[in-house]
């Protein structure tokens, strides 16, 4: 498909996902990133990964039947995401899948930078 980096549904467990659960998952992921870049002026991605993954979401959303890609779960506040970008999602966004969501992208960001660090440190170690 040209994907620099994607999620990879035909690895356990996703190989078992619905296109709805796939969607809903891709969703939730590009929300998150979304909420961090836009919200919280971090990211713990690159352009590019975000771009790969919008692709992926929006190359299965019209690939998928209809039916299935309106249950996914933040179909409401995505149904017309085209990839190019995700500035307006967090505020279409009812209040509890924000609250929720922006939690999550606090902890993400979080487990990030304490791995980074984590890794600068050993670093430091090997090359002292």
């Amino acid at each position: 498909m040209g994907y620099n980096k994607m999620i990879d549904f035909s690895k356990m467990p996703c190989i078992y996902w619905s296109d709805s659960t796939k969607i809903s998952y891709l969703q939730r992921r590009i929300i998150i990133y979304s909420i961090m870049y836009y919200e919280q002026n971090e990211s713990c991605v690159s352009d590019k990964y975000y771009d790969d993954i919008s692709k992926q979401l929006v190359d299965l959303q019209n690939s998928c039947n209809e039916d299935d890609f309106k249950k996914s779960t933040y179909y409401y506040a995505m149904y017309d995401f085209d990839g190019s970008t995700g500035f307006d999602i967090p505020s279409r966004l009812t209040k509890e899948d924000y609250n929720y969501l922006t939690i999550i992208a606090s902890h993400v960001h979080k487990q990030w930078k304490d791995s980074t660090k984590i890794k600068r440190r050993k670093r430091r170690k090997q090359n002292a």
